[in-house]
């Protein structure tokens, strides 16, 4: 059964807000480890189904919900002892604004989080981002109508992504001879005021051969009459390097941090950076943050 949760008391929502929304991507863990997770269309329904391997005898339930904070849904329920194993669940068949998305135009992004609990009542879980093309949906398409004779006209949405329970919009973009930028904040947000950052960059002139000089130059325009600035790269190899920057505020900007993973071709670089004005990060969302730059693409 689908069950729809909502925080409607507004200081409860206050006080969670950071906790629940911001979810690390995790496909595995002591108990648990993900195989595959989407939908599956026979000659009656569609249906999510979740294949996994158990690694342990104990556990009691397994409960999958897609999450769009504020919201979560329930997909996925198995609430009898589970052993040692592949475990297949499926879902209840979904009803049309369940599977709508795959009648949007373009790539879809997703968001999963399924909470396991064992016989002594503890409790982990796995947040499990699920994407989907263009061409992937084109197929789930072409199935629909084949075995559930259901044919829709394709609409156009916003480009959106789910990367930690959240959907975040592009809030700017742009294109010249040096880079083109896209930048996407957290839904409900406004890209004058953000707080919260997501950016893709390619850099069209930066490749392997000049990028070191390219983050020095930035180290140095950051250092410039900022007491306050940490600077730290965190992994580099031949193809890629990650570096996190902060500073307590310099130069008329406000106390930020960023995170950029940098990935170089023969002839280009993408960028791929977090940046965040709200003082300090955390241990955990430094932990997310980092966790999906080193699994973008």
């Amino acid at each position: 059964m689908k069950l729809r949760i909502s925080n409607l008391i507004l200081s409860f929502l206050l006080l969670t807000t950071n906790l629940f929304a911001q979810l690390k991507p995790e496909l595995e863990n002591e108990w648990v480890r993900s195989k595959s997770l989407g939908p599956v269309i026979d000659k009656t329904n569609i249906r999510w189904n979740f294949f996994a391997e158990i690694k342990v005898d104990n556990l009691e339930s397994i409960q999958g919900y897609e999450v769009q904070w504020p919201e979560k849904t329930k997909y996925i329920s198995q609430t009898k002892t589970i052993g040692q194993g592949n475990l297949s669940i499926f879902s209840e068949p979904l009803i049309e604004s369940e599977y709508l998305w795959i009648f949007e135009k373009g790539n879809t992004s997703l968001f999963f989080t399924f909470e396991i609990i064992n016989t002594k009542g503890e409790k982990k879980n796995l947040n499990i981002p699920v994407n989907f093309s263009e061409k992937s949906k084109e197929s789930l398409r072409l199935i629909i109508e084949k075995n559930l004779n259901i044919k829709k006209e394709t609409v156009q949405v916003p480009f959106l992504r789910n990367l930690d329970g959240r959907r975040w919009y592009v809030g700017n973009s742009g294109e010249n001879n040096e880079q083109v930028l896209i930048e996407m904040i957290p839904e409900g947000t406004k890209i004058e005021t953000w707080t919260e950052i997501y950016r893709l960059n390619l850099l069209k002139t930066i490749s392997m051969s000049n990028r070191k000089a390219f983050v020095n130059a930035v180290k140095d325009g950051l250092s410039e009459n900022c007491p306050s600035l940490f600077f730290n790269v965190i992994s580099e190899s031949q193809k890629e390097i990650i570096y996190e920057w902060s500073h307590e505020g310099c130069n008329g900007w406000p106390a930020s941090t960023e995170i950029t993973r940098m990935v170089s071709g023969p002839s280009n670089s993408t960028m791929f950076t977090f940046a965040n004005q709200s003082g300090k990060l955390s241990k955990q969302l430094r932990e997310i943050y980092l966790t999906i730059l080193q699994n973008e693409k």
